[in-house]
């Protein structure tokens, strides 16, 4: 079959410290389940007190700060202490922001001049904040407003670019206060101690006395001005918002000072996470034709038929798709892809530079073999050893090199966009990095392309850093490996096999109880509170495929290996069913990561633990952060219903009925969706709040208060009989709108309750084309908009004069003033310096 190629984007202070430790401090509190009324809101401005202080008042500096400022100051890096940065009491701002080492004080529009001495037209990165809740549609305002905003910092703001903006101009656009990220807010600690010699929190081989490999978040998209000009910085790739570079203490220190540059940690260092599991999470079952039959006579078996899934790992068998592979993959190989090493790393002195940038596909480890089989091996040489959808495709992205995962890009956007580009839905990844439960530059990427890419399941093992080292018979939280830390994808924890004759090292049998945990498998939450892992499956003692390439060792077929390494691959595959059950006997052609997420939430197995003790790990009532939601089970996923991409805004509310019979068993509503992207440098990571709310026969309502994950549900023991209703509601959704998904765990009737007849999420009556699927936001609501940027697609009665968009296959573009084909925005491809003026110049 042939195969797409994508080319790689390389392209001294003395204070005292109050601060106590924070555990997502925003929105603690929820709002009501209907929406607040608009005299409510102007009831709320009235009675709202004052609290920035007169221009006369300039505050005094506070340094309140978690990061360690003596550590800091080893690389020359002190606070400003001024009050542009932030550094002063809260109370006599207008608010703070969420900053993952300090909240950040906000300085009033109005008092911006008198209090930073700054004038009052501004150039530069800026966080610029609004009253709440944000309207979604204020984003777009600051975008027509040459305003080009990115992250967006907890609780009411964005990090924004202005250009020759005035006060004046931001307070017509409704902005409340303004403040910038100080130099010291932006380093992990541990880069830090790399470079300055001084031992580690995790072992990393990319950063050394004076000079490390650095991952950098970028405020936007561009680099900082005179980086080519600097002889202590070496650029190693850019794509989008991060880049890669070699960089010398002193490169370092200006990357932190520049505004272009939002964060900057260590280079990644990647390690592995290292046919009985197929009867615990029921694949078998619907591979059954009789068993599918008796739930739906519509139904056909399952066996991953027509699903595509990329392995990210060591390679597979021989590393070519030839007579010699091993049978248990013969014709199901789309293509096998090696990773070389990207250029950073290749001329890196150290224990990964073992040789030249690219060893080949091979499997010289044996790991991604046994990955590979777990997920697709079809049982030729063995027909009791299968992997869970054995007629599925793969597609190999061998990231291994010289016994590292130095293959692994820069961008982990390379490959999934590669197997997007190849057709893939699901993208499995049996390794990460140590990061005790820190959303970093990966996890960034990695929420980026989930999101981009709604249809692609981006899937990752939790980490194998389970330990107990209070000694008190529980296995220690906060442990969680990155990318798993990430809040757009699957990430897998390891319960017990059923080996009850395995060996192994372990205090207690690694598989003999299929209702605990395993020892080893991380923990969650992430360190801003999110509960992670999302799910469990069998990880002991998982039989599959052998790589028979030398180097792999041993001998046989097939050998058995734990770790959720090996429960993320069972996962995958248990995937493949439900993509193909939902495409061929539910009809849904697209079905989103979401709504997988959300039905495997909605119908896991809570675990008993296997410590009789309810405290005890999994023995606690999901969802936790020792299995997550619990262990997965497709036999009740496929009876699970649902509604996919669904939308709305700050404010919107949408509902649905259901009808519950008597005596009907436990009834799960879940809510899942893809957020919008964060960053490292804030403190809580959920951008977008998203409600649920459930209403019984009775009327009486369950609201859930959480305002910290994106995969939330409610649980209704011994359901009333009569009409349910589950109500979704855009509490804040300052970036939007926002798609989401629910899933219901019974196979009821979902009766939509709002009236939208083209399902956008638009209501009819605010709908500009209300019998027309659509996302549009800016020029009209609910109107095609393939590019996804807000303005709506040129119609038979709608043109670019009404306010059309003029590129509508470029999301950064709309506008067109004088017809050239150059953009208005600059902040766009290919933008025009003359908006007014009809040219063709490119230099």
């Amino acid at each position: 079959m042939d195969i797409v190629t994508i080319e790689m984007r390389n392209s001294p202070v003395n204070k005292s410290f109050m601060r106590e430790p924070r555990l997502c401090r925003y929105m603690t509190t929820k709002r009501s389940i209907r929406a607040i009324t608009f005299s409510a809101l102007m009831l709320i401005q009235v009675l709202a007190p004052i609290t920035y202080a007169t221009p006369s008042l300039i505050p005094n500096s506070v340094v309140d700060t978690d990061v360690d400022l003596a550590l800091l100051n080893g690389i020359g890096l002190t606070p400003s202490a001024d009050t542009a940065h932030g550094w002063f009491d809260s109370a006599d701002g207008v608010g703070e922001i969420g900053l993952l080492y300090r909240d950040a004080s906000v300085v009033a529009v109005e008092d911006w001049s008198a209090w930073t001495g700054q004038g009052s037209t501004l150039n530069g990165w800026y966080v610029l904040t609004h009253s709440t809740p944000i309207p979604t549609e204020w984003f777009y305002e600051l975008e027509d407003a040459g305003i080009d905003c990115f992250t967006f910092m907890p609780p009411n703001g964005f990090q924004c670019e202005l250009k020759g903006h005035s006060t004046v101009d931001l307070e017509k656009l409704d902005v409340e206060g303004l403040v910038q990220i100080d130099a010291v807010d932006k380093l992990r600690e541990d880069l830090v101690r790399g470079v300055l010699g001084e031992q580690k929190q995790f072992f990393n081989p990319y950063s050394v006395e004076g000079k490390a490999i650095v991952n950098i978040v970028l405020s936007g998209t561009s680099l900082p001005e005179g980086l080519e000009n600097r002889n202590d910085l070496v650029l190693d790739s850019h794509s989008g918002r991060f880049a890669t570079l070699v960089a010398e203490t002193s490169g370092i220190q200006w990357l932190a000072s520049n505004g272009a540059v939002e964060w900057i940690e260590t280079n990644p260092h990647f390690t592995l996470n290292n046919d009985v599991a197929a009867q615990i999470i029921h694949a078998d079952d619907l591979q059954d034709s009789s068993f599918m039959s008796a739930r739906d006579p519509g139904w056909g078996s399952l066996d991953g038929s027509g699903i595509v899934v990329t392995v990210g790992d060591t390679g597979l068998d021989n590393g070519v798709n030839n007579s010699n592979t091993h049978p248990d993959f013969k014709d199901h190989i789309k293509g096998i892809l090696s990773f070389p090493i990207p250029p950073s790393q290749c001329t890196w002195t150290g224990p990964t530079n073992p040789g030249s940038c690219d060893d080949g596909a091979n499997d010289d480890h044996g790991h991604g073999t046994h990955v590979a089989g777990s997920v697709l091996g079809d049982g030729t040489l063995w027909p009791d050893v299968q992997g869970m959808a054995p007629e599925a495709q793969l597609l190999v992205h061998a990231i291994e090199h010289g016994g590292t995962l130095a293959g692994i890009p820069n961008n982990l956007g390379d490959m999934f966009d590669l197997a997007v580009a190849n057709g893939s839905r699901i993208h499995t990844n049996s390794w990460g990095s140590s990061v005790a439960g820190y959303y970093t530059t990966s996890s960034m990427q990695s929420d980026v392309n989930a999101l981009k890419n709604d249809e692609l399941v981006i899937m990752f093992a939790a980490a194998n850093e389970g330990v107990d080292a209070d000694n008190d018979g529980k296995i220690d939280e906060d442990s969680m490996g990155s990318p798993a830390t990430a809040k757009n994808v699957i990430s897998i924890g390891a319960s017990e096999n059923l080996r009850s004759n395995a060996t192994g090292s372990w205090p207690v049998s690694a598989s003999d109880n299929i209702s605990g945990m395993a020892t080893f498998s991380s923990r969650g939450p992430t360190d801003d509170g999110r509960l992670k892992p999302d799910f469990s499956a069998p990880g002991t003692n998982i039989l599959s495929t052998r790589s028979r390439d030398p180097g792999a060792g041993g001998s046989g077929n097939y050998t058995f290996m734990s770790g959720t390494s090996m429960a993320t691959p069972v996962s995958a595959g248990a995937t493949a069913l439900l993509l193909q059950h939902l495409i061929e006997n539910q009809n849904v052609p697209n079905p989103s990561s979401a709504l997988v997420k959300g039905i495997f939430a909605a119908t896991s197995v809570d675990m008993i633990g296997q410590y009789n003790d309810v405290t005890n790990g999994a023995g606690q009532t999901a969802p936790n952060n020792h299995e997550g939601w619990g262990r997965i089970n497709l036999s009740s996923a496929i009876s699970a219903s649902f509604v996919d991409r669904e939308s709305l805004s700050t404010g919107d509310e949408r509902g649905w009925s259901v009808s519950v019979p008597a005596s009907a068993p436990t009834m799960q509503v879940m809510l899942s969706y893809n957020d919008e992207t964060s960053s490292p440098v804030v403190s809580a990571n959920l951008v977008n709040d998203v409600d649920l709310a459930v209403k019984d026969p009775s009327g009486s309502w369950t609201n859930l208060s959480d305002s910290i994950n994106n995969l939330k549900g409610l649980t209704f023991a011994s359901p009333a009989q009569g009409v349910w209703e589950i109500h979704i509601i855009g509490t804040s959704v300052p970036s939007g709108p926002q798609f989401f998904s629910v899933a219901v765990n019974s196979g009821y009737a979902m009766v939509n309750l709002t009236q939208d007849a083209d399902l956008d999420g638009t209501v009819d009556e605010d709908d500009d084309c209300a019998f027309t699927f659509g996302t549009s936001s800016v020029d009209r609501q609910g109107c095609p908009d393939t590019d996804g940027d807000g303005y709506s697609d040129p119609s038979f009665n709608w043109s670019i004069a009404n306010g059309a968009d003029v590129f509508i296959n470029e999301p950064t573009q709309w506008a067109d003033q004088d017809g050239d084909g150059y953009g208005d925005n600059l902040g766009g491809t290919n933008p025009d310096s003359c908006i007014t003026v009809s040219g063709t110049s490119s230099g």
